[in-house]
């Protein structure tokens, strides 16, 4: 299969990289995928220059694709490379935005943005979902003709986990962001105030508060992770939007996950429904949940037990399962 991914210009989005990272990921496990991305600058956590085009090049092979993807990026969409290609019957789009701040908890805002009628940052993009053959987005609504498709487990989530390596920090709290919602900052302090009352370990480190390494690289990212491998609990609350990387590098390092109600799939979705997730509608439901994994950690957490589910979850929630999930609509609407 021929795929050529359109990324946004100089501008990263986590729903493009999951795109990105499932196809490379199926690619190595022996899928006959043909990968190509035009050759401008498309920050990535992943290396594309063996797929990477001239854009003359790339317009030649997107039209011999059997698929060419639109991915959003934000005010960096390349809608100019998709109209010269001109392949909307064969164009998917891949829409990452989100409504931003605390908008996503105005009703009003979610009711603009399901009639239409909402034109800001998060909007649906009406011109995409009549041109492309499909239309994936990341967030609610999913109005008719739009189909979910939120973040995943990347390759890059699950590479610092092990299953051999005893878990030894009980809750893991970190965000980029604290100002919205305030809920961020609120559990993350109460959860702060409850370890040490209680003598639970926390990891509560701002992902910007990383120190330098040795190579004077900021590696930030990668501690991270090392700590989500070695942490029971991980703690996710939505920051613009519902969907949020926090969470799935949470169930991609097998922990137990204590999140925010999840508003990732619109109900009566069972698409989330594990035992290891714990969720909580607000700061004082936090304190209850809490309270009561403290006590689970304390008698009943099993790391070995928590394999089979963790499995099951990487099956249906990787990036390789979000490519499989389009690529079976591609073939289900036989574009």
């Amino acid at each position: 299969m021929k795929i050529a991914f359109i990324p946004p210009i100089n501008k990263s989005d986590y729903l493009a990289n999951t795109v990105i990272d499932g196809i490379l990921w199926q690619k190595k496990e022996g899928s006959d995928f043909e990968f190509k991305i035009p050759d401008y600058l498309y920050p990535c956590p992943y290396d594309l220059k063996l797929y990477k085009l001239a854009e003359n090049e790339f317009a030649d092979f997107a039209q011999s694709a059997d698929l060419v993807v639109l991915a959003w990026g934000k005010n960096a969409t390349n809608y100019d490379l998709a109209g010269k290609i001109n392949k909307w019957n064969k164009t998917i789009f891949i829409d990452g935005s989100e409504l931003g701040k605390n908008n996503r908890f105005d009703a009003n805002i979610a009711n603009a943005v399901k009639d239409l009628s909402y034109k800001g940052i998060g909007a649906i993009d009406q011109e995409m979902l009549s041109k492309c053959s499909l239309y994936f987005r990341r967030e609610q609504p999913y109005i008719q003709g739009i189909l979910p498709l939120p973040f995943g487990i990347e390759s890059r989530y699950v590479a610092h986990f092990n299953s051999r390596v005893k878990k030894d920090i009980d809750f893991a709290c970190v965000f980029g962001q604290e100002d919205y919602p305030i809920l961020r900052k609120e559990a993350r302090e109460y959860l702060e105030l409850f370890c040490k009352k209680n003598g639970f370990s926390c990891f509560t480190k701002r992902t910007k508060g990383f120190n330098f390494d040795d190579n004077n690289k900021l590696a930030g990212r990668d501690q991270f992770y090392d700590v989500l491998a070695r942490s029971k609990v991980g703690i996710s609350i939505g920051g613009g939007g519902f969907d949020t990387a926090r969470f799935w590098e949470t169930l991609g390092n097998n922990c137990i996950l204590l999140t925010e109600k999840i508003g990732i799939y619109e109900a009566p979705s069972k698409a989330l429904d594990y035992k290891r997730i714990w969720q909580f509608k607000d700061i004082e439901e936090f304190k209850v949940q809490l309270a009561k994994l403290a006590s689970y950690l304390q008698n009943e957490y099993n790391q070995e037990a928590m394999k089979e589910e963790y499995e099951k979850i990487l099956a249906e929630h990787s990036t390789k399962a979000r490519v499989h999930t389009i690529l079976d609509e591609v073939k289900k609407r036989e574009l």
